[in-house]
């Protein structure tokens, strides 16, 4: 059986022995990753056929529905591309349905954090806005070069975004398309080479005496604004993301090791959290260990009134990238403090106080960087428990 793949390359550029293209192919992530995909469909479709009791041989019948799959999977007809849901359909189905892949490759029934769900779902309005207001089809098809420029163009003139923002559609986008190209919705691979401008805007972290500020403000008045504090400063002295930091619960909490034991939502990655002399004074104020916290856009709108509070109405240049150009701009320290801010800063002090980055990223639940950390670094919890406690002594 012979079949068009849709990959064209130049002879010098393939390996005829090894049937892949060479490492000197100017688009050799694109054609492998297709004839990967392709080989892929051929062996499902190949398992997918069904024999009855009596024969073990392939009939002809077998072999037209084997025929048939693989040329509308490489060039779908009209009628094939109708059958299926349709684009939103099936990006809908992906937002309700997808699960992530472990590093080594492995479907797991994991689904995404909330906060990822959200990004899908705003993706797919974007997407929709962007058809409505362009009049542009979404179609498997149309997601072409014609298609990415035309929607840059839009999030960016049209709706203010920063390239960041975008990329984050982008690559939204590109997980979908996979997605949906390994259930043979569509052949398509043009978006392989969608750009996503890494360029973020600018963070920042507080410094200690910024730290020490917040600590030490008088919030009598205010029980709102305390509360306010104590959830930044916790999420400041544990380093955990915010989404995280509202899933504590009283069993997280070792006070005999003197140690919260907590597994990351977003990595799924177990973490060992050190109770400092800071964190403990402020558990002192939580006996039960029970928390309240507002939703993470309320606590954001929080904290830069506690920003201000504080006194933190120095101005600082930011700068982001707008359709490829570094756009500056000035804010108020108080305007860029989020919840992020917080888990950044307990990096930054940490980093600071002399705690060792190895360290951190068992607290924080950063991945391992380097030999040394991913295979020879091995820290117990008192170990751990010793070099951050001893640190934030100084704060």
């Amino acid at each position: 059986m012979r079949f068009g793949t849709g990959v064209s390359t130049t002879k010098k550029h393939w390996n005829n022995e090894k049937q892949q293209p060479r490492f000197t192919d100017p688009n050799l992530n694109a054609n492998s990753r297709r004839l990967n995909v392709i080989e892929q469909f051929v062996r499902q479709a190949y398992n997918d056929l069904q024999f009855d009791n009596k024969r073990t041989l392939v009939g002809a019948d077998e072999i037209a529905v084997f025929k048939k799959s693989i040329a509308e999977f490489l060039s779908p007809s009209k009628s094939n591309v109708a059958a299926t849901a349709g684009f939103e359909s099936d990006f809908q189905q992906f937002i309700d349905t997808y699960t992530l892949t472990s590093a080594s490759g492995l479907v797991t029934t994991k689904r995404p954090a909330e906060n990822t769900l959200q990004i899908y779902r705003r993706t797919l309005g974007a997407l929709q806005e962007f058809s409505k207001a362009r009049h542009y089809p979404l179609e498997y098809e149309s997601i072409n070069q014609e298609f990415y420029q035309t929607f840059f163009a839009w999030a960016s003139n049209d709706c203010g975004l920063v390239d960041a923002s975008i990329s984050n559609f982008i690559k939204v986008l590109k997980t979908f398309l996979k997605w949906s190209r390994k259930r043979g919705h569509h052949s398509t691979t043009e978006y392989e080479s969608f750009y996503g401008d890494k360029r973020t805007v600018e963070r920042i972290a507080l410094s200690v005496d910024d730290l020490r500020i917040i600590r030490d403000l008088d919030l009598s008045d205010s029980k709102r604004l305390s509360r306010v504090r104590d959830h930044f400063l916790l999420q400041s002295y544990t380093g955990l993301r915010y989404g995280d930091l509202v899933k504590l619960e009283p069993h997280h909490f070792d006070d005999k090791a003197g140690v919260i034991r907590l597994t990351t939502t977003k990595t799924d990655t177990p973490c060992i959290i050190p109770i400092t002399k800071p964190l403990s004074l402020l558990l002192e104020r939580y006996p039960s260990r029970l928390f309240e916290f507002p939703s993470q856009v309320k606590q954001n709108l929080y904290i830069k009134e506690l920003g201000v509070r504080a006194g933190f109405t120095q101005q600082t240049t930011v700068s982001h990238y707008r359709s490829g150009k570094r756009v500056e701009e000035v804010k108020t320290k108080s305007e860029l403090i989020t919840t992020h801010v917080a888990r950044r800063t307990f990096v930054s002090t940490s980093i600071r106080f002399g705690v060792p980055e190895s360290v951190i990223s068992v607290v924080t639940g950063h991945s391992a960087k380097g030999t040394l950390q991913q295979h020879y670094i091995r820290l117990d919890e008192g170990a751990i428990k010793e070099l951050v406690c001893n640190a934030w002594e100084k704060l």
